[in-house]
Order: structure tokens, then sequence, then C-alpha cells
């Protein structure tokens, strides 16, 4: 099991981050001057959202403080922000560009009084030049996401996206599923059994007609190694007398 990041070096540092507190339904619009002419820079933004082990607050700031905090999981949640939708570039020639952070970023679980297992979106708002090799910068905002009616209440880590760092949960994985005419079609989601002490990985898998098998992971479970080995058995995918699969782990968080 590697250290845990704490949450200074997750982000970066302060120079490139903004911290915020907002409700999941929430939009904020911020206009960005960059002080001269843009138009042919590109720009572009995406947001996962990291679940944090605990925050505390500065009794005369209320700002928050992260001295003792960190990153012990994430949901998997990556996604591009619509640029046309979020980011406006039409006053790009006099420098000054608009970025709206959007609603829904998380819409999982949340407790209303939560100084544990708090729930936070990174959003990242890149831009690049028209150089050769092109400049690229960035900002990201951390969003502190806060319980509002509609959202909820329950704990973060207990969703079944929440993967936990640390814990050797499987990251990639590698299998030699191939095509089997003998394969039975179908949707399956199965567990397999561990060559290690790793348990409780699922994975969907899916075989059409003709017998063409591919992999996808359901949930990561915990206490895999690389170079581990899950087998799945074809009883277990119709049992139509193809050979078992072997999955081989790659890499674990």
């Amino acid at each position: 099991m590697g250290k845990l990041l704490d949450f200074s070096q997750y982000l970066g540092g302060p120079d490139s981050v903004e911290v915020i507190e907002m409700f999941p339904r929430q939009q904020k619009r911020f206009v960005y001057n960059f002080g001269a002419n843009v138009s042919t820079y590109t720009f572009s933004s995406d947001y996962q959202t990291v679940v944090l082990d605990q925050v505390s607050y500065d009794r005369e700031t209320g700002n928050i403080n992260f001295t003792d905090t960190n990153v012990i999981g994430y949901f998997q949640n990556t996604a591009n922000i619509a640029a046309n939708t979020y980011i406006n570039t039409s006053s790009a020639n006099t420098g000054i560009v608009e970025f709206t952070i959007p609603s829904d970023r998380y819409t999982g679980t949340i407790m209303p009084n939560a100084r544990t297992n708090v729930v936070m979106s990174v959003v990242a708002f890149q831009w690049q030049d028209a150089t050769t090799p092109p400049r690229k910068d960035m900002h990201r905002w951390a969003i502190v996401e806060r319980w509002e009616p509609g959202v909820t209440i329950g704990d973060p880590t207990l969703d079944t996206n929440f993967v936990r760092m640390g814990v050797g949960a499987i990251a990639a994985f590698t299998s030699n599923a191939s095509t089997q005419a003998a394969r039975i079609e179908g949707a399956y989601t199965v567990g397999g059994l561990s060559s290690k002490d790793g348990t409780g990985a699922t994975f969907e898998v899916l075989v059409n007609a003709s017998g063409v098998t591919t992999l996808k992971i359901v949930t990561r479970g915990s206490g895999y190694v690389p170079a581990e080995t899950i087998t799945i058995r074809d009883s277990q995918l119709g049992e139509g007398g193809a050979p078992d699969i072997q999955i081989t782990v790659s890499s674990t968080i």
C-alpha cells in the first residue's frame, strides 16, 4: 500500500487552485481577464470528484483548513465540460473570457453536517495559445459539495461508485478473453476466484452472438496486488464449453 497524498500535494499548491463551497445544483460564473487578445487560444474544462477524510475550519476566518486532510478515494465521474455552453469567448479579442462551473458535478449522497468523508469536486479550466509548441496553463476550483434539500443523505464512501485509495483496489487489468464460438451469448456480472488475497472485485462480461467477449470492471475490491490473477469460470458464463477467462491485475490503488 502506498502513502496517501496529502491534500496540498494532490491539488498542486495554492497558486493553481481556489477553494470554494457550493451546493451540487449551484452554478457559478467567473470572468477571466487575460489582459491581451486571446481569440486564438483554445479553452477547455473537465472535473472529477474526490472524498476527503476530514476538514476543519479556522475559527477566526471561517476558511477551510486542510492541514490534516487526506484524499481517501474518488469517483469515476471524470467528464469534459461542454465548452460551447460553459465557456464564453465572445469577448476574447479584448482578453475577457467567462467560465461557468456547471451544476450537478456530483449527484451522490452527502452528510448534512459533514466534517468527515467530505465530498469535493475538482474542476479544471485550461487554456493554450496557438504557438508551436503551444503554451499551456490551467486553474482549478476545488469545490466542497454541501448538502441541500433534494440531495440524498448518506455516507459517500458507501456508494458503489466510490473507489477507496490505498487498499489494493484494482486500477487496471488485462485478460485473455477472446472470441470463443462456444461462449454463451449474454451479459454477465460476476466475481472471480483470486490467486492470492484480493477480494470483492466484480466484472461485467459481455458476449455477443459470435462469441466475442469483452470485460469491464464493476467493483474494484480490495487487497489485490499487481500480477495477481483472477479466474472467471465458464460455468459463470452460461457453461457452453469455452475456456475459463484469466484476468491479470496490472496495477492497484
